[in-house]
């Protein structure tokens, strides 16, 4: 039985030696998903933090075809009014 277990052992190490270190040793533990306090607020404020910027970068680069649109659509809207 020990010569069983010894064939075993050793056969084991010898797969881990060449196959490198078993994935399934870094799995982390149940207490490493848990959220700290205030991660939530945090997250939520970096993601509001990009979306603001994002806005920002859109409306400096297209400003004027934004205030086109913007004026197309209102002499639209008046111009509705009008007979021809």
């Amino acid at each position: 039985m020990t010569k069983l277990l010894t064939g075993i052992l050793s056969e084991i190490k010898l797969r881990g030696a060449l196959l490198g270190p078993c994935p399934f040793l870094f799995v982390p533990g149940p207490g490493a998903f848990r959220r700290r306090p205030g991660q939530t607020t945090v997250e939520y404020l970096l993601m509001l933090a990009v979306v603001a910027s994002m806005s920002v970068i859109m409306a400096v680069l297209f400003h004027k075809r934004i205030l086109g649109g913007v004026f197309t659509l209102v002499g639209m809207i008046i111009g509705a009014g009008q007979p021809k």
